[in-house]
């Protein structure tokens, strides 16, 4: 690659960079706003909807997330009050070192208070002597985020560690953002390190994304224009 290509990669990643910044910034305030009235009714419609879908319906392990500031919080689905349908529940470990990534572990009723510790973050997690489980287990995985766009591209916090783990999916796991519609942008920068929701799933439903492969086929086909 010639010095002028590395440096035109270098600017546009540059960019990139501080657009995320930039919306990241955004979508927090955004969030934590539109979260301050009505999250518990706003978590209840996500729920609803993640339960109503076929995907998770089919699913029988399911990664999910404990909801962290002002995150819509999906945890009733594990709740052994609401009834979990029969599914494994496996949710995120953070680590650090030798690089940001997260591991999965089981955990089967979310009202467990002794199967949880906190973070230096501040999220709630799985303590470390919870049964691990190989991510090629996983059938359906709820993607938290800042922001997401129609074709997918998440926003999150920046440290990359939901890109890290979803590659590492089988092909066939449906990978879901969750969001609030008010949320759902024109666009969101990213890159081949990015790796893209195939739904999202909002208050106001479960919705297919529109992938990069979808949209090129129809401009080939003279559908877009």
């Amino acid at each position: 690659m010639s010095e002028t290509n590395e440096s035109t990669e270098d600017r546009n990643a540059a960019v990139a960079r501080a657009a995320k910044a930039s919306l990241r910034s955004w979508a927090r305030a955004e969030r934590a706003g539109l979260m301050r009235h009505g999250a518990a009714e706003k978590s209840a419609a996500v729920t609803a909807a993640v339960r109503a879908s076929a995907a998770y319906q089919a699913a029988r392990t399911v990664a999910c997330y404990r909801a962290f500031g002002s995150e819509l919080d999906l945890s009733a689905l594990a709740s052994g009050a609401t009834g979990n349908q029969g599914k494994r529940f496996v949710w995120p470990r953070t680590h650090e070192a030798p690089r940001a990534h997260l591991t999965l572990h089981a955990v089967a009723d979310v009202n467990e208070p002794n199967a949880w510790e906190r973070h230096r973050f501040g999220q709630l997690e799985p303590k470390s002597d919870s049964p691990p489980v190989d991510p090629r287990d996983v059938d359906l995985v709820l993607v938290p985020g800042l922001a997401f766009d129609g074709r997918g591209h998440r926003l999150g916090y920046g440290k990359g560690y939901y890109d890290a783990l979803l590659p590492l999916l089988r092909p066939d796991a449906v990978v879901v953002g969750v969001a609030l519609d008010a949320l759902v942008v024109p666009d969101v920068p990213h890159d081949e390190r990015d790796f893209p929701v195939r739904y999202l799933v909002t208050e106001s439903g479960w919705r297919d994304t529109v992938t990069e492969e979808a949209v090129a086929s129809a401009a080939t086909s003279g559908q877009l224009g």
